[in-house]
């Protein structure tokens, strides 16, 4: 009796150094994957995408073996990036809200205290990489719901006209903010800090929503 509790003792120990180990290894690979996407972020806001490099990140002290052995290449790593922003972004705007504060000012509170991600989430609105612009659509799905949200809540002040329904409003806010964006892109300014900027988009943005819902013209009673 006495031998079989001592390999039973054992094979419990053996579990357990093992569980042990592969818990230990699971926390070192996400503290090297968290080590990465910091890096990560920081550089793709800093320079953008186009301006990225994963030696560039390597040269921050992150050798470029991890980097691979975690991300397939550099698309990789920067729609991690893209994902790791959106859901901070989603997070803060909604812990701030919690406190009573507005939208519009949480969305500006997240920026001007995550500037690289506030940079990379100005590429991905006005500037993003072609070829990744369908797959960053889907990680804009934390912010695209709230801003959906916070519509529903305006829309729900008002009567919509016949035969306009909520989808369709929605619709046509997502248009103008893309036909915005696009000339926002066009628009240049040096002297402008990159936070002057980001006031700049997010003030364009809403007046094309105002604009959307009130017009630009007052309409004449017949």
């Amino acid at each position: 009796m006495e031998k079989i509790l001592n390999i039973i003792d054992q094979k419990v120990n053996n579990n357990y150094n093992s569980f042990g180990d592969r818990m230990r290894k699971e926390i070192k690979t996400q503290r090297t994957k968290e080590k990465i996407l910091k890096a990560g972020i920081q550089e793709f806001g800093q320079n953008g995408y186009a301006g990225s490099s994963i030696n560039a990140i390597c040269a921050t002290g992150i050798n470029k073996g991890l980097i691979y052995h975690n991300y397939k290449d550099k698309d990789d790593l920067y729609l991690a990036c893209v994902k790791r922003s959106m859901e901070e972004m989603a997070t803060d705007i909604e812990t701030q809200m919690s406190k009573g504060v507005a939208y519009n000012t949480a969305r500006m509170h997240f920026f001007s205290s995550h500037e690289m991600e506030a940079r990379l989430f100005l590429e991905i609105m006005v500037n993003p990489p072609q070829k990744l612009e369908s797959k960053i659509k889907i990680l804009r799905a934390p912010i695209d719901v709230l801003n959906r949200q916070q519509f529903g809540q305006l829309l729900a002040k008002h009567t919509l006209r016949k035969n306009v329904s909520e989808e369709m409003a929605y619709q046509w806010m997502e248009w103008m903010q893309t036909f915005y964006n696009m000339w926002f892109q066009r628009q240049e300014n040096k002297n402008a800090s990159f936070m002057d900027r980001m006031e700049q988009h997010e003030k364009g943005v809403a007046q094309c929503i105002d604009l959307m819902l009130y017009g630009i013209a007052q309409k004449k009673e017949e």
